[in-house]
C-alpha cells in the first residue's frame, strides 16, 4: 500500500507544486518571527516570585510552630469528655477513658525518668493538640462523620503511643534490676 502512494504522488508531484504561498504570508511569518523573541512576558517572573515568597511563608510558619510558640513541659492532659456531648460516640469516651488511665500509669511510673517522661509528654501533647483541632471543627463541619474517624485514629494513635511509652519504662526498670541482680550475684 505505502509503495502504491508513494508512486501515486511521485506521478502526479506536478499537480501537488502547483500553488505556492503568497510574499505577503512570507512577510507576515517573518515579522513574528523576528518581534517574537523580543516580547518578554511579565507573568513568568512573578511565577518565580510568587514561588519564593510562597516557600518563605512556608519556613516561617515552620520556624514559629516549631521554635517560637513551644510551650515549657507540662504533664499530658487526661481527657475527659461529657457522655452527652453531641457527635462524640461511645468508642471515642471509651478510648479517652483509657487514655486517661494509661496516662495516670505512666506517671507513677516514670517518678524516677523525668527526662524521660518529659519527652514522653510533649509527645503526648501534640496528639493531644491535633485531637482539640479536630474537635474544635467538628461542630463546624459538614462532614463529621470523616473528623470523627480522624479523632479516632488519634486517640488511638494517642493510646499506642502510651504503651510504648509504658513498655520502654517497663523494659528500662527490668533492665536496672537485672543489672543489679548480676552484681548481687557476683559479690
Amino acid at each position: 500500500m505505502s509503495n502504491e502512494l508513494k508512486k501515486f504522488i511521485r506521478d502526479n508531484r506536478e499537480a501537488f507544486d502547483d500553488k505556492e504561498p503568497s510574499a505577503m504570508l512570507w512577510g507576515r511569518i517573518e515579522s513574528n518571527l523576528v518581534a517574537g523573541p523580543e516580547k518578554r512576558s511579565v507573568i513568568r517572573p512573578l511565577y518565580k516570585w510568587a514561588m519564593g515568597a510562597a516557600a518563605m511563608l512556608v519556613i516561617a510558619a515552620s520556624v514559629y510552630f516549631f521554635v517560637v510558640n513551644k510551650k515549657p513541659a507540662e504533664p499530658p492532659v487526661v481527657i475527659n469528655e461529657p457522655e452527652s456531648n453531641t457527635g462524640i460516640t461511645p468508642e471515642i469516651n471509651q478510648i479517652v477513658k483509657m487514655i486517661g488511665m494509661k496516662q495516670e500509669e505512666l506517671k507513677t511510673l516514670a517518678a524516677g525518668q523525668p527526662e524521660l517522661y518529659r519527652q514522653f509528654s510533649n509527645d503526648l501533647d501534640q496528639l493531644d493538640s491535633s485531637y482539640n483541632a479536630l474537635k474544635s471543627e467538628l461542630n463546624e463541619t459538614p462532614n463529621q462523620e470523616l473528623l470523627l474517624e480522624a479523632m479516632i485514629q488519634n486517640l488511638q494513635l494517642q493510646l499506642n503511643v502510651l504503651n510504648q511509652q509504658l513498655n520502654i519504662i517497663n523494659q528500662i526498670k527490668q533492665s536496672k534490676k537485672y543489672s543489679h541482680e548480676k552484681k548481687d550475684q557476683s559479690i
